[in-house]
């Protein structure tokens, strides 16, 4: 329908500017009238000139995507075409209202020049692709089915990790998780690598994505979207993510922050891991395992069942032990949250 509305708009635009012109362009064929030869000439060319546009534009938006430059560079002359139609638009207007005349014609090539450039520098600047196919993109195919919630891909960390599935049980993650090609296809080479700990981790990878694709409360999908002129697969999602306006979710540390400054929005793993951890104030008591010796004089390390570190003073000689401690206090890291307590008192000593 798009298509069609198009067609019609350019046949209609050649139309008037040939008519604007008053016979001064076509001289008269065959007796033919001369309002016959303007619709004919105006219609034929508007046609011709939308076909050639239209294939081009297609043609542009297959590779507009290998880089995000190019990208950038479709954007903007897609855009400049649109302000030379506005332009061309508000000349015949002015055409229509004042006398033909050198400064009218300063004027309109004016117009024409603002117009592109306006055009280009908003289309170079915008986010995504406005190339679109003729069932549109593929964020809007994704948008489209999911009913208006906010896409999100995942990257090899988040998938190995596991709490990805869990988290998708429990509601906090809604909306479809996308899994790019490329990504799958790394997943299987982690998989199939001749490290013990590597394999292992790769296929507990594919067991997490098995039960995410079972999983019929969300939905998963695969998309085969490859950018061969990027080799590094973090590149390759930060521009997936970028060309389809999703959030990525991730483990990944370094991933993270590239992300953050792409101005990509990332739910972090380990960031929602530390925000639902509970919180201690001084004063408070907990039972903990003491289970190694701190870096400090006399300090001893346990463990929370959320995995938060606790560095208990004067606990070393509590090694082995379960016992009650008083909080000190707490302290914000980049790796998570670190308790320092103090002994209150043994509770039993550990089995084993």
């Amino acid at each position: 329908m798009r298509v069609y509305l198009f067609f019609l708009s350019v046949m209609g635009l050649g139309i008037v500017v040939v008519f604007s012109y008053q016979g001064q362009l076509i001289p008269t064929i065959f007796g033919l009238p001369e309002w016959a030869l303007n619709l004919f000439v105006g219609g034929g060319s508007g046609l011709l000139f939308g076909g050639v546009l239209l294939i081009g534009w297609r043609l542009m938006g297959k590779i507009a995507t290998k880089e995000g430059e190019l990208l950038k560079i479709m954007n903007g002359t897609a855009a400049a075409i649109g302000g030379a139609v506005l332009g061309i638009i508000v000349c015949v207007v002015l055409d229509f209202i004042f006398f033909s005349g050198l400064w009218l014609k300063i004027v309109q090539g004016m117009v024409l020049f603002s117009g592109a450039l306006l055009g280009f520098r908003l289309g170079y600047e915008h986010k995504g692709s406005l190339l679109h196919s003729p069932k549109g993109t593929t964020a809007a195919r994704i948008n489209r089915q999911s009913g208006g919630k906010t896409d999100k891909i995942i990257d090899t960390s988040s998938i190995i990790d596991g709490r990805i599935g869990d988290l998708v049980k429990t509601g906090f993650i809604d909306g479809p998780i996308i899994i790019p090609g490329f990504v799958l296809t790394e997943l299987h080479g982690i998989a199939d690598s001749s490290n013990n700990l590597r394999r292992r981790k790769g296929r507990r990878g594919l067991e997490i994505l098995n039960e995410l694709m079972s999983n019929g409360n969300t939905q998963v999908q695969v998309l085969e979207k490859n950018y061969p002129a990027i080799k590094e697969v973090d590149r390759k999602l930060i521009q997936l993510v970028k060309d389809l306006g999703c959030s990525l979710i991730t483990t990944d540390y370094n991933l993270n922050r590239v992300a953050s400054v792409e101005s990509i929005k990332v739910l972090n793993v380990n960031e929602l891991a530390n925000a639902v951890k509970p919180r201690f104030i001084p004063g408070e008591e907990l039972l903990l395992n003491v289970i190694d010796r701190g870096e400090g004089i006399g300090q001893g390390i346990g463990y929370l069942d959320d995995g938060t570190m606790v560095v208990v003073e004067n606990g070393r000689r509590f090694i082995g032990r379960r016992i009650k401690a008083t909080v000190k206090s707490a302290l914000q890291t980049e790796a998570g949250r670190m308790l320092f307590v103090e002994p209150k008192s043994e509770i039993s000593r550990q089995e084993g």
